[in-house]
């Protein structure tokens, strides 16, 4: 059995786990100050590549909880880090809006419409239909192909949206290529990144979230400890039937503290 007073980083997920939309879910603020004055490490990551992890520091302080630049992570830096360490000098055609193009410029990577080395899949939330075929053009003479996270859609007020999942579905569909990796939850590149950044083992790290598939399976598969909270998508019915099962369940971060003072 796991234990969470051991747990010396805690990795939150943000929508339904934190926030729902721009209302803080409650308690979760005093929370997460409370772990930080236990001792514990913070770190929020998000497979959303859609926004600069400087947006996320701007959006939770604006929400109303104090955030440093070394406790936000997303899919689109961890993306960023392996384009450094695999493709120094490499050019990437991105599809991606400009707020994640922001990302890679500020890692000082090359983004290029011609004679790409690597393309990248982000959440593209300003996709056209010419850059998404000229996408399909590149994969299909080979050249290697990444996405910065496998979500199928993301939520929003009238209906999800899609998201980089659907768009790597509707890609394999047309010209047979699946991504050669994927960098967000549930993949481990993420997971060996996270451990590297706060220098820790595995078994010391949490992580917390609403969804099974994505943040629980995440934990599970990195060998953190995995913790689902009842507040966003998950319910406690979906958990009975689910083949991934988080080593602790609650129903928001704030149920976290006595479970850690007990």
């Amino acid at each position: 059995m796991k234990n969470l007073k051991d747990v010396e980083l805690f990795v939150f997920d943000l929508d339904g786990t934190v926030y729902i939309g721009d209302e803080e879910i409650e308690g979760s603020f005093d929370a997460i100050n409370r772990l930080r004055k236990m001792g514990k490490r913070i770190c929020f990551f998000t497979n959303n590549s859609s926004r600069m992890h400087t947006d996320y520091i701007a959006r939770l302080n604006n929400l109303g909880l104090r955030t440093y630049a070394d406790e936000i992570y997303t899919s689109g830096q961890v993306t960023c880090e392996h384009i450094l360490d695999e493709y120094r000098f490499g050019k990437v055609f991105l599809l991606g809006n400009e707020r994640l193009r922001s990302e890679f410029e500020l890692y000082g990577i090359e983004v290029v419409d011609e004679d790409p080395d690597v393309c990248v899949l982000g959440f593209d939330t300003s996709l056209t239909y010419d850059r998404l075929y000229k996408f399909c053009k590149y994969l299909n003479k080979g050249l290697p192909y990444i996405a910065t996270h496998p979500d199928y859609f993301c939520p929003a007020p009238e209906c999800p949206m899609p998201d980089v999942g659907s768009m790597i579905e509707m890609i394999d569909k047309t010209i047979g290529r699946t991504p050669d990796l994927i960098m967000g939850k549930p993949h481990q590149t993420a997971g060996r990144r996270l451990a590297r950044k706060y220098n820790l083992p595995a078994k010391k790290i949490a992580m917390v979230g609403d969804r099974l598939y994505t943040d629980v399976a995440f934990g599970k598969n990195c060998g953190f400890v995995s913790v689902l909270v009842l507040s966003g998508e998950t319910t406690l019915e979906m958990t009975k039937t689910s083949k991934i099962k988080p080593d602790f369940i609650f129903d928001k971060v704030k149920d976290i503290i006595p479970a850690i003072e007990k």
